[in-house]
């Protein structure tokens, strides 16, 4: 068919720099689509910060664009099996995604410490400008966060689950864990440094520095899910779980002020809730056991 597996036998540099283009292509087509699409409706001086549904309409759009297109081309062009490559398998059976769901539970404490270290980073007094423009970087996407939360009821609260949960883990696990993840391969078998490669740059392509260690966790997480199943959609629904569990969280009055559930925790509980973390790793340790002898893709071919 049409160049698919065309750039089959090409080295992992070149496969790269084809999915840089294509991620860079895809995030400007999207971007002319949505902003076209606001501009046309609400008029060129429209603000857009103003209209929570069409920022998530735009984030949708540009998570297909950005992430999800890019994968699935890479994947056409560098594989005559695009499935395989990806590794999109059969969707994973209840025991998985319930082990799945424990172990993205068990982990939220550990992530949300190491979150609050990263907190705390400081760059020496002769990089002030950069510490300053990486600070001003993490408030505004606070501030566009809080902004595409924005709204009451369910119609509201499906809608960004839909978006920030559902769309956003399909599209980005299609992207680092299934595009990334394959191409870093070809320079190296270890799977250890495949998956914390990938983590590293997941990270650092949201351009959020203060929550940049927490982000690598996951992403190393969601990697080691599909080094262990072989099936894309087992991160798919890990990633759903903790970006779900952040959007219920913050769209509850009660719930988004918890430091529990927040993981803003104060100085006075930092120890009970550092112990709890300890624990619920030793739980998550063995929940990963039990998931990586059940979700084999030997057991479930």
């Amino acid at each position: 068919m049409f160049l698919k597996g065309i750039y089959a036998g090409k080295p992992a540099i070149f496969q790269l720099t084809v999915l840089l283009l294509l991620v860079l292509a895809g995030a400007v087509f999207s971007s002319l689509i949505a902003m076209g699409l606001f501009y046309m409706i609400y008029g060129l001086h429209a603000d857009i910060t103003l209209y929570p549904d069409m920022m998530r309409l735009l984030q949708l759009i540009s998570a297909i664009g950005t992430f999800l297109f890019p994968a699935l081309a890479l994947a056409w062009l560098c594989s005559s099996n695009p499935k395989e490559y990806l590794s999109i398998g059969k969707m994973p059976k209840g025991q998985i995604l319930l082990l799945t769901f424990l172990s993205v539970f068990l982990l939220s404490p550990s992530i949300s410490l190491t979150g609050i270290l990263n907190k705390q980073m400081e760059l020496p007094s002769f990089m002030e400008p950069v510490e300053n423009w990486m600070r001003s970087q993490e408030e505004t996407a606070e501030q566009l966060t809080l902004k595409l939360l924005a709204g009451g009821g369910i119609i509201t609260l499906f809608f960004n689950l839909i978006v920030i949960a559902v769309a956003a883990g399909v599209t980005e696990e299609f992207l680092f864990r299934g595009a990334l993840q394959r191409i870093i391969g070809k320079w190296t078998q270890n799977h250890h440094i495949i998956i914390w490669s990938a983590a590293i740059i997941f990270s650092a392509f949201h351009m959020q520095f203060f929550g940049f260690l927490p982000r690598m966790l996951l992403g190393a997480y969601f990697g080691y899910l599909l080094y262990w199943t072989r099936n894309i959609w087992i991160p798919v629904f890990a990633h759903f779980v903790n970006n779900a569990f952040a959007v219920i969280s913050m769209s509850d009055a009660k719930l988004k002020d918890n430091e529990f559930i927040t993981g803003d925790i104060s100085t006075q509980n930092l120890l009970p809730y550092t112990i709890v973390a300890i624990v619920a790793l030793f739980f998550f340790v063995r929940c990963c056991k039990k998931l990586k002898i059940s979700g084999s893709p030997i057991l479930n071919s």
